[in-house]
């Protein structure tokens, strides 16, 4: 699947701006082969690397997928991306401003994003701002699961804003802004 997208979406116009660069797939499904090859001759630790490398190719294309679904794009265009189109329903559904139930600065300069889930998003679009500047655009995420905003400033307080992607409307409300000091 991986080899599949990185053909169809290199040089794509149709994605100018894929959260995950070609080279850094291209990177991600050559340690999960290396990690197959590895853990097919090898032991305990080569297994736990193949599940290591799996991941993290996972994590990368679901990205793309979620970055991909958040476009206004045709099926045929989709198609162009690797990916298979499956339309689950016609039925208009409506995505709701989610809550923001926390952020962490636990670690230097990365604001971990906790919400709850929507019912009928897709994807997490994220923005950030420092102070009261402009809304920066911290990323697309498939699930609320590891939200992290990372290259922050540390001593500087953010706002961190989340909609639901998808629904009828393609994107949901934004959430209540919530501020948190980047340590």
């Amino acid at each position: 699947m991986a080899i599949l997208l990185i053909v169809c979406l290199k040089n794509n116009p149709l994605f100018p701006n894929l959260p995950v660069t070609i080279a850094a797939l291209t990177a991600l499904q050559a340690a999960y082969q290396d990690a197959m090859n590895a853990a097919a001759v090898g032991g305990p630790k080569d297994t736990a690397a193949l599940k290591e490398a799996r991941d993290n190719l996972v994590v990368a294309m679901r990205q793309i997928a979620a970055y991909i679904q958040s476009l206004n794009l045709t099926e045929a265009q989709v198609l162009t991306s690797g990916f298979d189109v499956i339309v689950w329903s016609r039925t208009k559904i409506t995505i709701l401003a989610p809550t923001i139930t926390g952020l962490a600065n636990s670690l230097t300069t990365p604001l971990g994003v906790y919400l709850q889930a929507l019912a009928g998003a897709k994807a997490y679009h994220v923005q950030n701002c420092a102070g009261s500047g402009p809304w920066v655009d911290a990323g697309i995420w498939p699930t609320t699961k590891d939200i992290v905003i990372l290259n922050l400033t540390p001593g500087t307080v953010y706002g961190v804003r989340v909609r639901g992607i998808g629904g009828s409307a393609q994107y949901g409300p934004w959430s209540a802004t919530v501020s948190l000091m980047c340590v």
